[in-house]
């Protein structure tokens, strides 16, 4: 199974593109999914970066960027716990 598959992201979701990348300057970078293409076989995604730019990955390039949500559920979690 293809853990990097992204055959259910939303339009907004945060991504992360692989570090194999070709692009040395895109490896690793964090960006949010501003369109999709494609049909689940053959899906390709368009990546709004911080810069302003954005890019066309294929859906192999790129994973979910878990981070905010963990920090998302820490702050929550966080709050409960402590009357915030």
């Amino acid at each position: 199974m293809n853990s990097t598959h992204l055959a259910d992201v939303q339009i907004g979701t945060r991504v992360r593109v692989q570090v194999d990348y070709r692009e040395p300057q895109r490896r690793g970078a964090l960006g949010t999914i501003h369109k999709r293409y494609g049909v689940a076989e053959y899906r390709a995604y368009e990546v709004l970066f911080a810069d302003g730019q954005t890019e066309l990955f294929w859906d192999h390039q790129l994973k979910e960027a878990k981070k905010s949500a963990f920090r998302s559920k820490l702050r929550r979690l966080f709050w409960e716990h402590h009357g915030g």
